[in-house]
């Protein structure tokens, strides 16, 4: 039996009659209308689980709906006849990691975003772990770039300024008789994923690491190595890296079209003017699966993905843990369930996160959130440290996850268009496995160039002075040299003028707000900016030689002062 023939079999046993199949080469290509996403979705890792295809495009319509995605409203001709050896389509931390590779060798590159900062999707709504990959498939891309990245991150940081702490993991277990069990499995996982250290702690262990665990947790496997950044600071610092070695960045830029002839991409259409690039890198996160669509590579899909996360108070931190553990609890997963389940994690800024969840969503710029669902995370993790409470929550986000029906990551060249590279259906752990990515695509490109490494890359990057987290005797002789550092604007992260304005005229300045906030953390506290921000804004004005009636808070349509004579 045809393989093809074998899909349509499954899909009538499973009453899928009207879906429609298609294959060219190893990809299998569905097609049809449902009235459910959750069926829609069913279908393509059902497919996907068959292993009978590479990869599965499931084009499948969701009847009635109709994506709401936003368009940036500037139309210029800053970028017409822009010619550039490489344009890298995506400002998330993986196509910063890729810019930054980019910008080791001799040759042009341009990274286009289309919202107005850096980092405004998955790279800034993620827990910013660092994964020892114990979860991770033998031979999947996910384990390859993890372990690779592992053995290059710390330093990579230390370069761009970035902190970077390893407090450590721990997976909590509720039953004794699971022992000898979890014992085997990961005496067996840690050796075949290159996990050099793990402990399995009794209880008594875990309490003098988490004093407050739930009387259900009997022991637990704990993973000294794991870590933690800032994943919207790292993406900056990054690209800053990047621009310093003489890439370019330009926002507010959206992809509309690419032209392609003869499988080659001959120019690419964008609300800012027609650049013509040698080779595109599609880093679209979750819209990879449309730049490939527009460049004639379509080879994959990506269904999003949706988790919420809570942020706790700074307080929370030493309420929980004296040692800054992360912590996971596991139960058997449901059977739609794709999520790692979640946990109780540590930041780099001395809060706490709670979450993610995982939701399977029509729309790939869905951010809302819902008192249920931050409920529901209460309620769950209540069960390994029953002394979290709601009222310590600062703020919730939402976030959305790029897989593709495979759940592995796709890095490398395009199947049918010669000069295009992606690096797509990046998710967990997409954040600690950046930096690999970043390195592989660039080989790829070079290897399409050959034009070499540049012998003057300059891999230092200084970002700007916490003052917070400095000595006192180092905290007063910057402000004797400078008094600003000492005039504090923002009083629940204590952020002084000075990192304000740094921040302000920075390498790759923010456009709003937020992005001062994203850069320094000004208004991320418990107030979330309520004293703050009018002092920032004003600093904005000035520094930009603007009117306080033109600054934003997060891009278009968020303007944050009215007059009141209008």
């Amino acid at each position: 039996m045809k393989k093809i023939d074998k899909i349509y079999k499954l899909l009538l046993k499973k009453g899928y009659s009207s879906i429609n199949l298609e294959e060219k080469e190893d990809i299998i290509f569905l097609s049809g209308e449902l009235s459910s996403w959750d069926e829609i979705v069913d279908i393509g890792l059902m497919v996907s689980k068959t292993k009978l295809y590479s990869h599965v495009v499931n084009n499948i319509k969701l009847i009635g709906h109709k994506p709401n995605i936003y368009i940036p409203s500037i139309n210029d001709l800053s970028l017409d006849n822009k010619k550039v050896d490489v344009l890298v389509i995506g400002g998330g931390v993986i196509g910063a990691s890729i810019l930054r590779e980019l910008s080791k060798y001799n040759l042009s590159a341009l990274l286009v975003e289309k919202g107005e900062d850096l980092a405004l999707q998955a790279s800034s709504r993620n827990d910013g772990c660092i994964h020892v990959g114990v979860d991770l498939h033998k031979g999947s891309e996910k384990l390859k770039h993890l372990i690779r990245s592992k053995e290059i991150i710390k330093d990579l940081c230390k370069d761009i300024d970035v902190e970077y702490h390893e407090d450590g993991q721990t997976v909590c277990f509720k039953s004794n008789l699971l022992r000898p069990i979890i014992r085997l499995f990961f005496t067996i996982r840690c050796k075949q994923n290159h996990i050099k250290d793990w402990r399995l702690l009794s209880r008594k262990k875990l309490l003098k690491m988490e004093p407050n665990l739930s009387d259900e947790v009997k022991f637990g496997v704990f993973f000294p190595h794991a870590g933690s950044i800032c994943p919207y600071n790292f993406t900056i610092g990054l690209a800053e890296s990047a621009v310093i070695n003489g890439a370019e960045v330009s926002f507010n830029t959206y992809v509309s079209d690419i032209v392609v002839e003869d499988h080659i991409i001959k120019k690419v259409i964008t609300n800012r003017g027609t650049i013509y690039p040698k080779i595109v890198v599609n880093a679209a996160g979750v819209f990879s699966d449309d730049i490939a669509d527009l460049a004639g590579d379509k080879f994959f899909s990506i269904h999003p993905r949706k988790g919420t996360d809570v942020l706790m108070d700074k307080s929370v931190r030493s309420q929980l843990s004296k040692s800054g553990i992360q912590i996971y609890s596991i139960k058997k997963a449901k059977k739609k369930s794709h999520s790692k389940g979640g946990g109780i994690i540590p930041t780099v800024d001395d809060n706490t996160l709670v979450g993610p969840n995982a939701i399977e969503i029509p729309e790939k710029e869905d951010y809302t959130t819902s008192n249920e669902i931050v409920s529901q995370l209460f309620e769950k993790h209540a069960k390994t440290v029953p002394n979290l409470r709601k009222s310590d929550t600062i703020t919730y986000f939402s976030g959305v996850r790029a897989p593709t029906y495979e759940e592995d990551f796709i890095v490398h060249a395009g199947k049918w268009t010669k000069n295009i590279v992606h690096a797509a259906g990046i998710q967990s752990p997409g954040l600690t496995a950046a930096p690999s990515i970043g390195e592989e695509v660039a080989r790829i490109v070079n290897t399409k160039l050959n034009v070499g490494k540049k012998a003057n890359f300059n891999p230092i990057r200084k970002g700007i002075v916490q003052t917070r987290k400095l000595s006192i005797e180092e905290r007063d002789k910057l402000i004797k040299s400078n008094p600003k550092y000492g005039h504090i604007i923002c009083r629940c992260e204590e952020i002084s003028e000075g990192e304000i304005i740094d921040a302000i005229n920075s390498v790759i300045r923010p456009s709003t707000l937020d992005g001062i906030k994203r850069r320094v953390r000004a208004g991320m506290g418990r107030c979330q900016g309520g004293f703050c921000q009018p002092n920032v804004a004003s600093l904005f004005a000035k520094e930009n030689n603007i009117k306080l009636e033109d600054v934003h808070k997060k891009g278009e349509d968020t303007l944050i002062y009215r007059d009141s004579k209008e």
